[in-house]
């Protein structure tokens, strides 16, 4: 095997190993091949008839490898009758996978941004219980999603003031689901539209003062203070009192009136 080979055989390898870029032995075999012998200067390696009988891969299984590679980004699939496959140029693959390996990293930084925020209260209820009534969440990803744990755990009825716009209509997506599971919805926005299912669900006030409350099954109360991404925090608690006052504040008329 010449040294050219043998090197594209490591590479391929060490490629499978990539975590989110496994392949099956049949694509692994594949890709093998395409690079060690393509077909033409354009990289055209061929038709899935001609790659069975070059690699040995029954036609069972070709064109599931040719499809594993064309997602993962290491081939390219020409339209024609039959279909043709191209393997990309190495500095193109190289940018294929790295662009593929940072939206994974970036989707599971978000995942781990938003755990975080959910079990930070379970953290703080664990330390002490009985007077770790309130904690504080800071930045605008990590009260968002607060939130979003608040209203997903709703069983009975929320209660949302929303001053900022913004802010609420990253929410409306989970009010509209919790309507839809019969959740009773009260909620206070600026004078600017709802989606229409949310209006159908929800009980909409204006607002008129400036505030972004969320209650939920008069339980816990989130009260979230400044909405810049760094500069964002919120304080959640189930304290009595205040989520008492939450409530009377959507009860108020200098904070909340009804639409016309």
């Amino acid at each position: 095997m010449s040294e050219v080979k043998a090197r594209a055989n490591v590479l391929l390898e060490e490629g499978d190993r990539i975590d989110g870029l496994k392949l099956g032995e049949a694509p692994l075999l594949l890709s093998r091949f395409l690079v060690r012998f393509p077909l033409a200067e354009d990289h055209v390696v061929g038709i899935a008839g001609d790659l069975v009988l070059k690699t040995g891969i029954p036609d069972s299984k070709i064109y599931y490898a040719l499809d594993e590679l064309a997602e993962k980004g290491l081939i390219e699939v020409q339209a024609g009758k039959p279909k043709t496959y191209r393997a990309l140029p190495p500095r193109e693959t190289e940018a294929r996978l790295g662009r593929m390996l940072d939206a994974k990293h970036d989707r599971e930084r978000k995942s781990v941004t938003r755990v975080g925020a959910l079990l930070e209260p379970l953290r703080a209820s664990a330390k002490s219980p009985a007077t770790d009534l309130a904690f504080i969440v800071k930045g605008l990803p990590n009260v968002i999603a607060r939130a979003q744990s608040m209203i997903g755990s709703a069983r009975r009825e929320i209660v949302v003031l929303a001053s900022h716009e913004p802010f609420f209509r990253r929410l409306e997506p989970d009010l509209i689901k919790a309507g839809r599971r019969r959740v009773a919805l009260r909620i206070a926005v600026p004078d600017i539209r709802v989606d229409k299912d949310l209006e159908r669900f929800a009980e909409v006030r204006s607002i008129v003062c400036t505030c972004m409350i969320l209650v939920v099954d008069a339980q816990q109360v989130l009260t979230v203070t400044r909405t810049a991404e760094n500069e964002a925090y919120g304080i959640t608690s189930t304290d009595e009192t205040l989520v008492r006052l939450g409530i009377e504040y959507w009860e108020s008329p200098r904070c909340c009136v009804g639409r016309g």
